[in-house]
C-alpha cells in the first residue's frame, strides 16, 4: 500500500516575447522519492508536468502565459484513495499559484490528507505559503531527512510537531518554525534520482531541459548550496552558506550509467554555482576524460570565475564541456560592492580572455535596475557589456532586478512597503523583460530600465555580429542541419520561430 504520493506541479510557457521558459524534470522530487524508498517508504509519484506535455491550456492570471500538463482533476484521478500523506514541492515562486491550486483541489477531495510543501519559496515565505490552509506543514531547507521523519510519524499517529526543519501553524493559528535541519554532508552516499517514477523519458524526448538543446540531454547536480550570500540570491535562505560538491567518480558513475539507461548524449548541471572547489573540479574533469563517454555538458544557471585558469579551461572543454555562463551582474564596482558581489572586474576580464581561445561557448549574466542603480552605473555596465562583444563572448543576458523572496533585497523592501510579502503576481515574475513590469530603482522608472535593457542587448550583438559574422553563420548552419542551439541566442531563435508555433497548436487541440 502507498500511503505517500508526491506530485509535481505543471509547467509553465510564455507565448510572446524572449523569455525562454521550459520546464525542466523535478530532480529536487526525484531525489526525494529515492531517498525515501532507499529507507523502506513506498511511494506513488504523479508529474502533472511531464506525464502530458503536449496538453496546453491558459493560465488564468495572464493571456501571456501558458499551463503544460494535467488538469487538477486529472492529478486527482490518478491518485490512489488510500494516500495519507502529499509532498508538494515550489522551487521558483512564479509556481507557487498551481501548488496552491492543487492543494485546495486534493483537500476538497480528500479532505484527510496531510499536504508537505517544500522548496525554496516556502522556505524563503513560509507565512504566505501557511495562509493557504490547506498545507499542514512546509519542510524548509534540504528536505530529505525532514520529510522522511515527518512521514514516518504521520503514518504512525505519533507526534511530529518537534520535528527540525519544519513549520506549521498551531491549534492558535500562529506560526511555528522549529530548528533547522543540519545540512547534510555525505552527499555521495545518496542514491541518484529515481527518474523512473517520473516521466524523464517524455522530458528527454521532447528537449523540456534547462539550456541550449545539444541534443538528447538531461539534468544532472553536481553540488548543493553556494558559500557566497549575494544581496539579491534567496540560495542562504534555503542552504544556508555551506557548499557541498559531490566525488567527481561519483558524479561521473551517475553520468555513465544514466546515458546508457535513458540513450542520451548530453547532461545539464542545475547547480547553485558550479565550478567553486577547483581541485574537485579538476578530478571530475579527468575522470570523464578517463572514461571517453563521448558526452556533453552544461552549465546553465552561471557559475563563478574564481577557480578558472588556463589549465582547468583545458581540462573542461577536453571532458566535454560545451556551453556555460558567468555572472558579473554589473560593470559597477561600487554596485558589485552593495550587493556583495565578490568579483573583480578585472580578474573577471583575464578569464573571459582565456575562456574565448577555447572552442566552448560562453554567456554572462547582468541584472539592470538594483534599488541603488543610476544613470551612471548602467553606463559602466554598458561599457562591459560592449567591452565583452569586442573581446568575443558568445551571449548576454540582460535582466531586470526581481527581489526574490528570501533574499536580503526581498526583505529590505517588504519592510519598506515596496514589495507585498505576499507575492502571487505570476506574470511579472516569470518574465524578466517585460516592459510593464516595476521598477525597485530609486532613480530610474520602468520605461526607462526597459530603454537600457533593450540599449544592452543591441549593442552587444551588433558589435558582436559585426566583427564576427561568420560565428552567426555557423551556429545557424549547425542549427539547420543538425539542430544544435550552441548558443542562447539560437535557442531563441528556435523558440521564435519553431517552438511557440507548436505549443500553440497543441493548446488549440487541447481546447
Amino acid at each position: 500500500m502507498r500511503s505517500i504520493a508526491l506530485i509535481n506541479h505543471q509547467g509553465l510557457k510564455v507565448k510572446s516575447g524572449i523569455q525562454l521558459q521550459s520546464p525542466s524534470p523535478p530532480i529536487g522530487l526525484a531525489y526525494l522519492s529515492a531517498y525515501i524508498k532507499q529507507k523502506g517508504l513506498e511511494c506513488e509519484c504523479i508529474d502533472a508536468c511531464g506525464e502530458s506535455l503536449s496538453q496546453i491550456a491558459p493560465y488564468k492570471g495572464s493571456d501571456n502565459i501558458l499551463i503544460q500538463g494535467l488538469s487538477n482533476d486529472q492529478v486527482l484521478d490518478r491518485l490512489s484513495t488510500d494516500t495519507k500523506i502529499v509532498g508538494l514541492t515550489c522551487l521558483f515562486t512564479q509556481s507557487q499559484p498551481l501548488v496552491s491550486d492543487l492543494a485546495i483541489a486534493i483537500k476538497k477531495r480528500y479532505p484527510h490528507i496531510f499536504i508537505v510543501t517544500g522548496g525554496e519559496h516556502p522556505t524563503a515565505i513560509p507565512e504566505d505559503v501557511l495562509d493557504n490552509e490547506n498545507f499542514d506543514a512546509i519542510v524548509y531547507g534540504e528536505g530529505e531527512e525532514s520529510f522522511y521523519e515527518l512521514c514516518q510519524k504521520v503514518l504512525a499517529g505519533e507526534d511530529w510537531t518537534g520535528i527540525e526543519g519544519i513549520i506549521y501553524q498551531n491549534q492558535n493559528g500562529l506560526m511555528v518554525k522549529n530548528l533547522p535541519r543540519k545540512r547534510i554532508s555525505e552527499i555521495d552516499g545518496f542514491p541518484y534520482p529515481d527518474w523512473d517514477s517520473w516521466s524523464i523519458k517524455n522530458y528527454i524526448n521532447w528537449a523540456q531541459v534547462t539550456g541550449i538543446n545539444l541534443g538528447r540531454s538531461m539534468p544532472i547536480l553536481g553540488s548543493r548550496g553556494c558559500p557566497y550570500a549575494c544581496t539579491f540570491c534567496s540560495n542562504e535562505s534555503m542552504w544556508t552558506r555551506r557548499y557541498v560538491m559531490r566525488d567527481g567518480k561519483d558524479i561521473v558513475d551517475e553520468m555513465q550509467l544514466m546515458a546508457k539507461k535513458y540513450n542520451v548524449n548530453g547532461f545539464t548541471f542545475m547547480d547553485s554555482t558550479f565550478i567553486v572547489n577547483k581541485k574537485k573540479t579538476i578530478d571530475f574533469a579527468r575522470e570523464l576524460i578517463n572514461r571517453n563517454l563521448k558526452i556533453n555538458y552544461q552549465i546553465p544557471a552561471g557559475t563563478r570565475c574564481e577557480a578558472f585558469d588556463a589549465d582547468l579551461l583545458e581540462l573542461l572543454e577536453k571532458s566535454g564541456l560545451k556551453n556555460f555562463a558567468l555572472a558579473p551582474e554589473s560593470g559597477s564596482e561600487e554596485i558589485l560592492k552593495t550587493i556583495n558581489k565578490q568579483i573583480k572586474i578585472p580578474k573577471f576580464l583575464e578569464v573571459v580572455k582565456m575562456i574565448v581561445k577555447t572552442k566552448m561557448t560562453f554567456g554572462v549574466f547582468f541584472v539592470i535596475g538594483f534599488p541603488e542603480d543610476t544613470k551612471e552605473s548602467l553606463k559602466k555596465t554598458l561599457s562591459l557589456v560592449r567591452k565583452l562583444a569586442s573581446i568575443g563572448v558568445d551571449d548576454i543576458t540582460v535582466s531586470k532586478f526581481t527581489p526574490y523572496p528570501g533574499s536580503p533585497y526581498y526583505k529590505q523592501l517588504a519592510q519598506k512597503q515596496k514589495v507585498r510579502t505576499s507575492f502571487n503576481n505570476t506574470a511579472k515574475m516569470i518574465n524578466f523583460f517585460d516592459s510593464n513590469g516595476q521598477s525597485y530603482c530609486d532613480e530610474l522608472s520602468e520605461k526607462e530600465l526597459n530603454r537600457w535593457m533593450i540599449w544592452c542587448f543591441f549593442n552587444f550583438y551588433f558589435i558582436s555580429i559585426a566583427r564576427r559574422p561568420w560565428r552567426l553563420l555557423f551556429n545557424l548552419f549547425d542549427f539547420v542541419t543538425t539542430g544544435r542551439e550552441n548558443t542562447r541566442y539560437m535557442r531563441l531563435f528556435s523558440e521564435l520561430l519553431f517552438v511557440r508555433g507548436k505549443w500553440k497548436k497543441h493548446q488549440k487541440a487541447s481546447t
